[in-house]
């Protein structure tokens, strides 16, 4: 074979090696866990590691946490999932609840560079929002009002957030959002949609709503491998979701 042609060939493959090598492939989870209380009414914090374990992500976010509250065992959720199933945790507190605090968390096999936690409007509680940044994208956690204005401030308290990022970011949560409500349109203003839409997530048990949902932010390439609505009816009250994603 003609030598120009073997280089060629070589420099191809390389580059191509190192283009696959430069993208981040990671599979990110989204889940309501409602303090690990089950529809039976049982709290288990080891049922919800069984569900997070199974899909094995490399980043999870997780709403309805506990840290040392008196309803839920006085345990602190977020380091005891993070002992459950290996990863790094970070909790967000967004209100005092039963004598502990309530919020959300994150779960990642990759320890964070640093995480930043923004309160967001609640007309019945406060809200709150999770920001954790990586070495080559950020992904965020959010769990939004159950009223509308709330929900419609909080999208443009997020827009004016991550607008100053020069990363990939993703945003995960249980938006109490339908995809035909006012508020979704004004997130996909500036976010794309990436898990699935068309399947209800609540609740569990007979999932007649979607409200949970994985964004990214607009002008960056997401190529969404596999998007899955899990049928979990018992853990929790909200059903987990996940993708896989090339960044």
């Amino acid at each position: 074979m003609n030598k120009k042609i073997v280089l060629s060939v070589f420099f191809l493959l390389l580059s191509i090696f190192l283009y696959s090598q430069n993208k981040s492939n990671i599979k990110i989870m989204s889940y309501n866990m409602f303090i690990g209380k089950g529809m039976d009414d049982i709290i288990s914090l080891e049922r919800v590691a069984e569900v997070i374990n199974k899909v094995n992500p490399d980043f999870i976010g997780l709403q309805e946490v506990d840290s040392i509250a008196e309803r839920s065992g006085w345990i602190d959720q977020a380091k005891e999932l993070a002992r459950l199933t290996g990863m790094f945790s970070v909790f967000a507190p967004a209100t005092e609840r039963s004598k502990g605090l309530y919020g959300i968390a994150s779960l990642s096999k990759k320890k964070p560079l640093s995480y930043l936690n923004i309160p967001l409007p609640g007309a019945e509680e406060p809200r709150t929002f999770l920001i954790v940044q990586y070495d080559d994208y950020i992904l965020c956690n959010v769990h939004m009002s159950l009223d509308a204005e709330s929900r419609k401030q909080s999208v443009k308290i997020i827009n004016e957030t991550v607008e100053k990022f020069d990363k990939p970011t993703i945003i995960t949560g249980d938006f109490n959002m339908l995809p035909e409500s006012e508020e979704f349109k004004l997130m996909t203003e500036n976010w794309v949609l990436l898990s699935e839409a068309s399947i209800n997530t609540y609740p569990s048990d007979s999932p007649r709503q979607t409200l949970d949902y994985i964004f990214g932010y607009k002008n960056y390439n997401y190529k969404v491998t596999c998007k899955v609505v899990m049928y979990e009816p018992i853990v929790s009250d909200h059903l987990p979701i996940f993708i896989d994603i090339s960044l």
